[in-house]
């Protein structure tokens, strides 16, 4: 078979045709350039016949074209013939159609080598990225779960220590941060409302004594019984029952005049005699000061009305103990 065949058959019109482009333009251009001459020089000051003018246009309008002429010549029509040329030889040139001209030379087959190495480097470092990358997707999964667990862990503390911020540890009675906002928070309602505000200071009798008798283990677990008998006769949801520290304890009775809370405060006396303390050991009395906001009986503030309650506290604990005292 013959090659030479196969390839596609040059254009022979194509020198023809560069060269009617030619004469075309070293027609075209001088006609232009005279026109142009021609319109510029009607510009300047008309057609009036000047002695030696025309010959001067004449020789200015074969300058130009010259000019003109050379420079298409040099930008156009030439680099036209040498693309022309280049493309007869492309086409005129055999094609590597059998096995043994497509074949590469030694040269070239080391270097596909060469390439063909380096490409399965490539892969290789790609997979192994992809597998660190894999790797470090599930330690950040883990992480991301174990700073959750622990969020959530600290949640739980922090609300464990909330808890135990306005809860007293021993009893699980409110504290004495919790009892100073429920006092100020109610003292501000019963004032708002012009409604009834009973406040009482409960305190132990002896009860140092009686830690040194029977030990603070027993005294631990008395106040916690004592703590359980003040939460239930005060089970109103607007009760406040509070440990203020040691064995003194205060409930905060919303509602309740003086005489309202003297009747309950009364109960709970008699109550606390019949409390069966812990492995039978000794009996505990109280002595309590009660003081009671009203509109017949303000107080300027809450600070007010607890001294109050502390005051006849401290008569009913100078009168002899076991007993109620109300203030003034």
């Amino acid at each position: 078979m013959n090659l030479e065949s196969l390839a596609p058959p040059s254009d022979p019109a194509m020198p023809r045709r560069l060269s009617s482009v030619r004469w075309r333009l070293m027609l075209a251009v001088p006609l232009a350039t005279a026109v142009a001459v021609a319109l510029f020089a009607w510009s300047a000051g008309g057609f009036a016949p000047v002695a030696g003018g025309w010959e001067r246009a004449g020789w200015m309008v074969l300058l130009l074209s010259a000019i003109q002429l050379l420079l298409i010549e040099a930008m156009l029509l030439r680099p036209l013939r040498r693309l022309a040329a280049g493309c007869e030889a492309m086409e005129s040139a055999p094609l590597p159609l059998t096995p043994e001209d497509a074949a590469p030379t030694p040269g070239q087959a080391a270097e596909l080598d060469r390439i063909g190495h380096a490409m399965r480097r490539v892969r290789g470092s790609l997979w192994q990225q992809d597998q660190d990358a894999r790797e470090l997707r599930r330690e950040l999964s883990q992480q991301r779960l174990l700073l959750e667990q622990a969020h959530t862990a600290l949640e739980a503390n922090q609300r464990e220590l909330a808890s135990l911020a306005r809860t007293d540890a021993l009893t699980g009675l409110a504290n004495q941060r919790a009892f100073d906002e429920a006092l100020r928070r109610e003292f501000k309602r019963a004032q708002r409302q012009r409604g009834l505000l009973a406040l009482a200071v409960i305190d132990l009798d002896d009860f140092k004594r009686f830690n040194e008798r029977y030990g603070a283990d027993v005294g631990d677990a008395a106040l916690q019984r004592i703590a359980a008998l003040l939460d239930e006769r005060f089970k109103r949801d607007t009760d406040v029952v509070a440990r203020l520290g040691g064995e003194e304890f205060v409930a905060l009775l919303p509602g309740f005049g003086m005489a309202e809370a003297q009747n309950v405060l009364e109960l709970l006396r008699d109550d606390l005699r019949t409390l069966r303390l812990p492995d039978g050991e000794g009996s505990l009395t109280v002595s309590i000061g009660l003081a009671a906001a009203s509109p017949a009986h303000p107080y300027l503030s809450a600070q007010a009305l607890m001294q109050a309650a502390d005051e006849a506290l401290y008569i009913a604990k100078h009168a002899g103990r076991d007993r109620l005292s109300l203030a003034a």
